[in-house]
């Protein structure tokens, strides 16, 4: 799982920075928690930790009294429940990869509307978008880069591994796909924005 820290936001910062030189295309960079709460996932692992429960205390050779078992199970189902929905590599291991998939695709769509990556000039804008619980990137490209760089071209920096690296080989494609003019200025922030 990516380290967030100050020294990721400003390395972060930087290669957004060096990948938008020369370039007029707009980066807007985006790292997100978890892109979906797999709440089902975490209720699931609550339920089966409550049915062994359960079962032990049924089939096990010393006597539980009623009331002992009808406040354990309810318990260990909410304990199972909540450490399970604050375990990321839990999560990651129990929800099948097409669902992370779906969700980190949905929630880069999400972003880039509220991120208005769309509202550049030229229709050149770029989300990077970064799911650390899913360890997932989706690249959200505007209009005027649908055209220019074929969705094969980005499969290159979809490594949620080393972000800083992945951005340094878009600004590298951009350059030679969509150069940069003399009236060109850096129309969003360079900064990563942080959400959970």
């Amino acid at each position: 799982m990516i380290q967030i820290d100050r020294t990721f936001s400003e390395s972060v910062e930087r290669a957004v920075r060096r990948a938008e030189g020369g370039t007029s295309a707009e980066l807007i960079v985006v790292i997100a928690a978890r892109s979906g709460p797999y709440l089902d996932v975490a209720l699931g692992v609550g339920a089966v930790c409550a049915a062994a429960s359960l079962l032990v205390a049924l089939f096990a050779r010393s006597w539980f009294p009623p009331v002992a078992v009808a406040i354990e199970v309810p318990l260990v189902f909410v304990a199972a429940t909540w450490i399970a929905h604050r375990s990321p590599p839990l999560l990651r291991a129990l929800a099948p990869a097409s669902r992370r998939k779906r969700q980190v695709e949905r929630a880069a769509a999400s972003h880039f509307l509220d991120e208005s990556v769309h509202g550049t000039r030229g229709r050149t804008g770029l989300l990077i978008y970064v799911s650390r619980l899913e360890e997932r990137v989706a690249l959200v490209p505007d209009l005027g880069l649908t055209g220019i760089v074929a969705p094969a071209a980005w499969e290159t920096a979809r490594s949620a591994a080393d972000v800083v690296r992945g951005i340094e080989e878009i600004g590298a494609l951009l350059r030679t796909r969509l150069p940069g003019g003399p009236g060109d200025a850096n129309e969003s922030a360079d900064t990563p924005r942080f959400v959970s």
